[in-house]
């Protein structure tokens, strides 16, 4: 990894998701991207308000993502940049993967109920507009060095060895062990199943992980049912266009995921 974009809105949530993202850099020697996107604030009839130009909205803007920058590289030693745009966040942060091409998507998640802050809605936003991996971290989770990551797959899928790659560099960059879980409706395995996780098993050899199956009416029951008994600090979903758990990662769910987990949330996107 060479580069990671970091989206914020200078909020407790936002700034808990750069310090992750931060420590992420220095494991993979990356670069970091702070950046802010605003709109233009909204007269409310009949209520008095002091008018704020656009350069003005913008140098303030400026000035508190360098405070952030320069805060982020001298405390991880990282090389920081960072951008300032107007415009609705979750568009521009879509533009803006399109121009630098980063590698991964940090982005902070604000505990249920406080979906309706901007930090919230842009996440979700974000990660059904890009192609790139997201990393979402819940609001109130430190960070801490990733130990143990666990994918939950839903084995529907040819195996992309590009779509595991970010996966991959966690897993070397802090020698973390891997360990893959299925939750499935029914109580046989279906042969679709069995050839999927063959394929997985193979392309994860190096890592020798354990694989678990477990039956639950539930996907996100069943992950946080297979989290309580097998502790780890990062979780991974692959997003597919057309499945399961593409429907997922709608707002409420994704959200659901992120906060029940009480786990960093990495989505790889494996859509065109």
């Amino acid at each position: 990894m060479q580069t990671i974009l970091v989206p914020t809105d200078f909020s407790p949530e936002a700034r808990n998701a750069a310090v992750h993202a931060a420590e992420m850099a220095r494991a993979f020697n990356a670069k970091l991207f702070l950046f802010h996107a605003y709109l233009l604030p909204t007269p409310v009839s009949e209520v008095p308000y002091v008018m704020v130009t656009v350069d003005e909205l913008q140098k303030e803007n400026e000035s508190q993502l360098k405070k952030e920058s320069e805060r982020l590289a001298q405390q991880f030693g990282l090389k920081v940049e960072s951008l300032v745009r107007i415009g609705i966040p979750s568009d521009e942060v879509k533009v803006l993967t399109e121009e630098i091409q980063p590698d991964l998507i940090v982005m902070g998640m604000k505990g249920m109920g406080g979906l309706d802050k901007m930090i919230g809605s842009t996440t979700i936003n974000a990660v059904r507009k890009v192609k790139i991996p997201v990393l979402i971290v819940p609001h109130d989770v430190p960070f801490r060095p990733i130990k143990v990551v666990t994918y939950a797959s839903d084995l529907s899928y040819q195996i992309n060895s590009r779509l595991f790659q970010p996966l991959l560099t966690i897993l070397q960059s802090f020698e973390a062990r891997l360990q893959i879980v299925h939750i499935h409706h029914h109580t046989e395995t279906k042969p679709t199943e069995e050839a999927s996780k063959k394929a997985l098993l193979q392309h994860f050899a190096a890592q020798k992980p354990a694989f678990d199956m477990i039956t639950n009416s539930s996907i996100m029951a069943g992950i946080r049912e297979y989290m309580d008994n097998h502790p780890c600090e990062l979780l991974v979903m692959v997003s597919h266009k057309h499945t399961l758990l593409e429907r997922l990662f709608t707002r409420d769910h994704t959200a659901q995921m992120a906060y029940k987990t009480n786990r960093p949330l990495l989505i790889l996107q494996d859509r065109d």
